[in-house]
């Protein structure tokens, strides 16, 4: 009884189904969110690094992935209250509780990632070199990469999505 709405897919495949499904070209949005935002956090707690030429964090390192946590939740927040009542949100309605938990997900999957990598290239290889703010350097660029990479997956998702109406 009531509506004969159906569960949404996992996958969006149409514009109706975007901000319904669990996984749709957003996505490759939401893990950039969680990349620049560990990304803009790492600069920042890494910078005394540069001048003291050893590893400095001013803020413990996995201070930083809670950080993205709670960045992504308030992004989810912001995009589907403020963003919808000012008229900028994806087809001016709010996503899905599913869609909403998947891309905090996303966030944290990008954040994940880019703590795993400075972890490894920073922490493991940069300190046992003693090489640490060359190696500080690698990761940025990596990230960058990743970063503008999935900005392209995003854009390739939005076109496949939006020629599907």
């Amino acid at each position: 009884m009531g509506s004969e709405e159906s569960e949404p897919p996992l996958f969006a495949s149409s514009v109706e189904e975007t901000g319904r499904a669990s996984i749709d070209y957003f996505s490759w949005g939401h893990i950039d969110l969680g990349i620049g935002c560990f990304l803009i956090l790492s600069l920042i707690n890494t910078l005394p690094s540069y001048f003291e030429d050893e590893l400095i964090y001013l803020i413990p390192y996995w201070l930083m992935l809670v950080i993205v946590f709670a960045v992504t939740i308030c992004w989810e927040i912001l995009e589907n209250t403020v963003f919808v009542e000012i008229g900028i949100k994806f087809e001016d309605r709010p996503d899905s509780p599913v869609n909403a938990l998947a891309d905090i997900i996303f966030g944290m999957i990008g954040g994940f990632a880019m703590w795993i990598l400075k972890g490894v290239l920073v922490n493991i290889f940069g300190a046992r070199s003693n090489n640490a703010p060359l190696y500080i350097i690698y990761f940025y660029v990596i990230g960058v990469a990743w970063f503008f990479v999935l900005l392209i997956c995003f854009f390739i998702g939005r076109a496949i999505t939006k020629g599907k109406t």
